[in-house]
């Protein structure tokens, strides 16, 4: 046998992970292996693999780089043919290897997760291994984006490598992800704790994952999905697709749903995105506020926009909205927010539970980022939840609102109630003349003409002139600089 033979013979054999036993059997848990997922997700005979002989390929980890839609990208895969893909130092290497070669070449980096956990054997060895790897994840964040595919367990310290992830994408029936085992919980609480704990539908609500998927190529599409509305790293724009500039034949429903009052956030960003563009971040999580990427004339906009029903702003948006505001200022996505709120609960229990640094927290998160960022109030804005959303003085650099926008300190019919509580108790019926005594005086308290004489709207606009306007209004933005104050870091946003 000459030397090609061998050549021939030794990356036949790494190719082939565990064997074809254990290729066989992952094919029949339906689930691919590490590298056809590689394959599937890069453009075709676009991958180069490194370090494949790593310990004769027994790492348990493939990695390397190649391209999606010619853009450069590193990965590495879990591989769960080679003794489950448990982790090693041998793994870590391989990983910490790939991250600085993305780091170097301003490249983003696809994790795939499917691993049974770590080599105990190694002891306390293994610690470091871990520590190399998170430390590397963790100075890459914000540098270079991180999508993590979770098609597998995920259990132990590797769950919070994945959560590190700008972006966290798991399949239904297939991802398990959380930080302690399940032998490990089964002691802490000395019953049986079923797998469903930590599935896909939990991981989600929990906002350990942004998106879901019904299956592994569903969830390969999605990662390739968001790479067309992220940059490569954070030196750099957002890629342009093509420019949409035909006129919108939807953007007449805006004007009709604004005279019928039947609009909402989900229906203006669907009207107002080109066509097929829109990925909505975080869909099962907390709905009052819908986070997306979209395209607007090609370009990538982030946008929170209340939800389909007029629903009051709780603490748990906090967490929601604050990374989706700083995954877009890391990458240079231009923020845009359509508000229709009406504020902040007003209870007890939130009180007590800390809104008021939720509240805050959300401001900061704004204000400390300095991407363009455009406000677009459609219906109520009162107090905190104006300045949270919507203010100019605090956050945005351009306000606009529909004509059918009400702003206003509290909420006005509050005090029309108060003001003219006198009538509503005398009337016959009371419920009727406090409906008729807040149309006809709201305006004095909430009209958008108010709010725009005073400069806290820019400028008011027709619905169906929205899309053209809010483009303006970012394309403008986009040699904007901003004066930063000498800080290590701000209020913590996680």
């Amino acid at each position: 046998m000459d030397k090609l033979d061998v050549f021939d013979e030794v990356m036949h054999k790494a190719h082939q992970g565990g064997g074809k036993e254990k290729v066989d059997m992952q094919h029949n848990l339906k689930k691919l292996t590490a590298r056809e997922r590689i394959l599937s997700i890069l453009d075709k005979g676009s991958f180069i693999e490194v370090g494949g002989l790593i310990k004769k390929n027994g790492s348990g980890v493939i990695a390397g780089h190649g391209t999606i839609n010619g853009r450069l990208v590193y990965i590495y895969a879990e591989d769960y043919t080679v003794d489950g893909a448990t982790f090693n130092r041998f793994a870590a290497e391989k990983i910490c290897n790939i991250m600085d070669k993305a780091a170097q070449c301003g490249a983003p980096i696809i994790k795939v997760f499917d691993s049974i956990g770590g080599n105990i054997s190694q002891g306390v060895e293994l610690l470091s291994s871990y520590g190399k790897v998170l430390r590397k994840t963790s100075k890459l964040n914000g540098v270079v984006p991180q999508i993590a595919i979770v098609a597998g367990p995920c259990n132990g310290i590797m769950a919070a490598n994945a959560t590190l992830s700008d972006f966290v994408v798991v399949i239904e029936g297939l991802s398990e992800l959380s930080v302690n085992t399940n032998d490990s919980l089964r002691v802490a609480e000395s019953n049986y704790i079923d797998n469903k704990l930590f599935n896909s539908e939990k991981s989600i609500k929990s906002g350990n994952a942004n998106f879901v998927a019904k299956t592994e190529e569903e969830a390969l599409n999605i990662t390739r999905k968001i790479l067309e509305f992220i940059p490569s790293n954070s030196l750099e724009m957002a890629p342009l697709s093509c420019e949409d500039n035909s006129l919108n034949d939807k953007k007449d429903n805006l004007n009709k749903a604004a005279i019928d009052e039947t609009f909402n956030g989900e229906l203006v960003v669907n009207t107002i995105a080109d066509e097929g563009s829109t990925l909505e971040v975080n869909k099962n999580l907390e709905s009052a506020i819908k986070t997306y990427l979209i395209k607007l004339n090609g370009l990538t906009v982030g946008v929170m926009a209340n939800g389909n029903e007029k629903s009051k702003l709780d603490r748990k948006l906090s967490t929601k909205v604050c990374r989706f505001v700083r995954i877009c200022d890391s990458f240079n996505i231009p923020i845009l927010s359509i508000v229709d709120t009406l504020g902040f609960e007003a209870n007890l229990e939130e009180e007590i539970n800390g809104v008021a640094s939720d509240v805050g927290t959300m401001i900061y998160a704004l204000s400390d980022s300095t991407v363009p960022k455009v406000s677009l109030v459609i219906g109520e804005a009162y107090g905190a939840g104006y300045l949270s959303l919507a203010s100019k003085d605090a956050a945005f650099d351009v306000g606009l609102a529909w004509p059918t926008a009400k702003i206003a300190l509290t909420n006005p019919k509050n005090q029309i109630k108060n003001k003219y509580i006198e009538e509503i108790i005398n009337a016959e019926n009371k419920e009727a003349k406090e409906a008729e005594l807040i149309k006809e005086h709201i305006n004095e308290y909430a009209d958008p003409y108010l709010a725009a004489e005073v400069g806290l709207i820019d400028s008011i606009i027709k619905p169906s002139e929205t899309k053209q306007m809010v483009f303006a209004m970012l394309d403008m933005l986009q040699s904007k600089r901003e004066l930063s104050y000498p800080k290590k870091h701000g209020k913590n946003l996680l």
